[in-house]
């Protein structure tokens, strides 16, 4: 069922469908716009709705029965690999769970969050799921910092409203100490340094720009191993930009093996991981230190013990 561009994978430009309904779609049900307008089956229709790849006037409509009144804004954000629900939580991956906390080693490959195109297989909706289906109703899960799709590692979610308050400010604060592990191309001259590039958006992508311009940002670096191939870091980001990690090592001419955004050489993945927070919990005020071993598609060597 797919009226779409070819499919080319996550990463690559996503196909989407635009129209503005017209008086005639007045009373109309969505599921039975999309399905006219798209020439797919009402059944089709629903379960792209449902999916979450619908938008109606600028926001996500997940109702496919919702009934039109004319003049909105419909797109259509197509699946890449269609409407396929292949994502839960693997219980043997959550580094901490208690009645306030989740934290889980993501996969790479897995958006933190729903993307415009599908708001199912993502670890945000599937940590829902597996609160709910441990007995929880209407179980409250938050989520306040996003790894990459294609970043592996740790990612940590709050399971209760007041702890998330708490939480948020903690990383708002900077008192939530993330250290990354990065395989970067070329061996750094020091054996560690400080990148404040400011960071900002230049023709629709993020980009380091000159001081004054852009947010400031600041990512201590330090290096691990030197290899022929390319150099182990640890990357600790003070600040909390978007592509920020990467951004500072393409800055640096030492792009992320595996960053097509940002310069680094081909490989089979991104080598980016976010290897251990270090925070307080929230209620009982006792240390967390939670880590995420570095996967073992890694290139030799792989730390295996997150730093203090």
């Amino acid at each position: 069922m797919r009226k779409q561009a070819p499919d080319h994978g996550p990463g690559s430009p996503l196909s989407v469908t635009r129209w503005r309904t017209e008086d005639a779609s007045r009373s109309v049900p969505l599921f039975q716009c999309l399905a006219s307008r798209l020439k797919v089956s009402p059944e089709e229709a629903s379960d792209l709705i449902d999916f979450g790849s619908v938008q109606v006037n600028g926001h996500r409509e997940r109702k496919p029965a919702r009934i039109l009144e004319g003049g909105e804004e419909i797109a259509v954000y197509w699946p890449w690999t269609g409407v396929r629900r292949h994502y839960e939580i693997d219980p043997r991956r959550i580094v901490f769970q208690d009645s306030c906390l989740l934290a889980y080693d993501k996969e790479a490959g897995i958006p933190s969050q729903q993307t415009p195109s599908d708001a199912y297989n993502n670890v945000f909706a599937a940590a829902y799921r597996y609160r709910e289906k441990l007995g929880g109703k209407d179980p409250y899960v938050a989520l306040h910092h996003r790894l990459d799709r294609e970043t592996s590692g740790i990612l940590l979610l709050a399971l209760d409203r007041e702890v998330n308050r708490h939480l948020g400010n903690a990383f708002r604060d900077r008192r939530v100490v993330k250290d990354y592990a990065a395989w970067v191309s070329g061996t750094p001259a020091r054996d560690s340094w400080v990148s404040r590039e400011p960071i900002g958006r230049k023709g629709g992508r993020y980009r380091t720009v000159p001081p004054g311009e852009g947010k400031p940002a600041e990512t201590l670096f330090w290096v691990l191993s030197r290899r022929e191939n390319g150099s182990l870091v640890r990357a600790r980001p003070v600040t909390g930009r978007t592509h920020q990690i990467r951004l500072h090592l393409e800055a640096a001419s030492h792009p992320i093996l595996g960053d097509r955004l940002y310069g680094g050489p081909p490989e089979k993945r991104l080598f980016l991981h976010a290897w251990c927070l270090q925070l307080r919990h929230p209620v009982s005020g006792s240390p967390l230190v939670l880590p995420a071993a570095v996967p073992p598609d890694w290139p030799e060597p792989r730390p295996d013990i997150p730093p203090d």
